[in-house]
């Protein structure tokens, strides 16, 4: 997957996943940042938010929630906030970085479903298609009759 695909999803993940696996989708993807890079994102980040909510720690966890806090309240600031990132702990942009991350995750792997086409179009190839529900779709009736009948007229 290229830089733009990987942002792309990440948008898409942003805008559909519940709040609660955008943070542990955060986390993961944080827990894989050097301590240095994790300084950085807690101090772009910081200037996004109430201070009350600025953690006193960049560890993983902190930072995850912070972030996740700070999306949900107004949509955007981490992309914003991340394009901005550039320099030598990040190399050029940190947002294709941290997308990159961030879809690479098991939680994302999971909420997304590859089968589906995504914010681009494209389409993957997951396997258990985990979260359909939670990546926006309602399931619906999907056509094509199993079987089963009445269940033995029970």
């Amino acid at each position: 997957m290229d830089d733009g695909q990987a942002v792309e999803r990440y948008r898409y993940l942003l805008r559909t996943a519940p709040p609660d696996d955008i943070e542990r989708a955060h986390e993961e993807a944080f827990a894989q940042l050097t301590p240095e890079q994790r300084a950085e994102v807690l101090s772009e980040l910081a200037q996004e938010v109430p201070p009350t909510e600025v953690p006193s720690g960049d560890d993983p966890g902190s930072l995850a929630r912070m972030a996740t806090r700070a999306e949900m309240r107004e949509p955007g600031t981490l992309e914003r906030t991340f394009s901005r990132m550039q320099g030598p702990s990040f190399g050029s942009m940190f947002l294709p970085t941290m997308a990159g991350v961030f879809v690479g995750t098991a939680i994302a792997g999971a909420i997304f479903d590859d089968s589906s086409p995504d914010a681009s179009g494209d389409a993957g190839g997951g396997a258990d298609g985990a979260g359909a529900e939670s990546a926006g779709f309602d399931g619906g009736d999907a056509g094509g009759d199993f079987g089963g009948g009445d269940f033995g007229g029970i």
